[in-house]
């Protein structure tokens, strides 16, 4: 990693690496991801037995990504799962891109506004979505709360790292898109929250859970409102982009065997495909290792897939030590995401000398 590429990635929140796998190790991945997609069925998510698969997380392990990140963050778990993510050509199931902030909850919502409460923002009838105990696991497979008092609703890793596995090159096809930059700005958000007391992440100053949109129909809200805000105002300055209608987000531009490295914090979403083939990204989230923290490297995490490594993937709270509070290191982070990056020390204080 050269200081142009440190750099970038300080300063946009992403970095996109170049010709990082084979095209034996790619092909090898399609043809496993190929064969387990439904026949005749529209569908974004492959089998979940796929994401285990040597020839797909053999996309990461056996490349020079771990080395990379290494050098830029430090010392990780080891993968032992990933997320793979088809979207189908002529897509008719992406809709609006849903710009969000990895960690949260999204699931079953009431479909009109006047079942929602206008101060909470939650359901009315928030039982019947959540739980009684706001115990209910999200369609995402995102939780409610990260941690028994409630105090954090976001779950968090280190790094977002995309595997491309089809031609992505020409905007439209349903790339990755990002709120280029946006990410210190969500940091800051973060650091209001945890100043103001209350709750970090959605539920916090900033952040209503649900939203009414334009035409008066609730959904999910992955971003703080001011995030959302800003960046439309941004996104009314980017030169338009033919066959990209998302003036606000930036498509990722990747060929296959390209890998896309990214913030946590950056907002981010996949795009619906407008052209013929499908669109095919694998995607790992990667934590710097917490040598505190007893779980580490525990196939109950999940490490590589999860959102929420402080629990159990499938929602299960975790025993952890008295003197280790691993939603509290949580929020940390979450409020100095710089701190989990080894590697980028030196960049960073050479731009904090130069503002000054």
């Amino acid at each position: 990693m050269n200081l142009a590429q440190r750099q970038q990635l300080l300063d946009d929140g992403y970095l996109v690496l170049k010709n990082v796998l084979s095209q034996s190790q790619v092909d090898a991945a399609k043809t496993v991801i190929e064969g387990a997609l439904p026949k005749n069925e529209r569908r974004i998510l492959v089998p979940a037995e796929v994401a285990t698969h040597e020839h797909v997380i053999g996309l990461f392990q056996n490349s020079n990504v771990p080395g990379i990140l290494s050098d830029l963050m430090g010392p990780f778990p080891p993968i032992v799962s990933c997320q793979v993510a088809v979207t189908p050509g002529r897509d008719e199931l992406g809709g609006i891109p849903g710009t969000h902030v990895d960690g949260g909850w999204s699931g079953a919502i009431p479909t009109r506004a006047d079942e929602i409460d206008p101060l909470t923002h939650r359901p009315k009838d928030a039982a019947r979505y959540y739980g009684r105990n706001d115990e209910v696991r999200g369609g995402n497979d995102g939780l409610l709360w990260m941690d028994p008092a409630r105090r954090l609703s976001n779950g968090s890793y280190s790094a977002l790292v995309g595997i491309c596995l089809s031609d992505q090159t020409q905007p439209g096809n349903g790339q990755f898109g990002v709120l280029k930059g946006l990410h210190e700005e969500v940091e800051k958000v973060f650091q209001r929250q945890r100043a103001s007391g209350g709750v970090i992440g959605a539920e916090g100053v900033d952040w209503p859970r649900i939203k009414i949109d334009e035409r008066e129909r609730p959904f999910c809200n992955g971003l703080p409102d001011s995030i959302r805000a800003l960046g439309f105002e941004r996104g009314k300055t980017n030169a338009p982009i033919a066959d990209w209608p998302w003036r606000e987000l930036t498509p990722v531009l990747m060929e296959p065997g390209d890998a896309v490295i990214a913030l946590h914090s950056l907002p981010h979403t996949p795009t619906p495909n407008f052209g013929p083939n499908p669109r095919m990204n694998v995607y790992f989230r990667i934590r710097r290792l917490r040598p505190e923290n007893p779980h580490e490297g525990s196939r109950r995490i999940a490490h590589g897939v999860s959102d929420h490594p402080d629990r159990g993937y499938f929602g299960q709270f975790l025993d952890y030590p008295e003197d280790y509070d691993p939603w509290q290191t949580s929020i940390d982070k979450l409020c100095d995401h710089w701190s989990e990056w080894d590697g980028m020390q030196d960049t960073l204080a050479n731009r904090q000398s130069t503002a000054v």
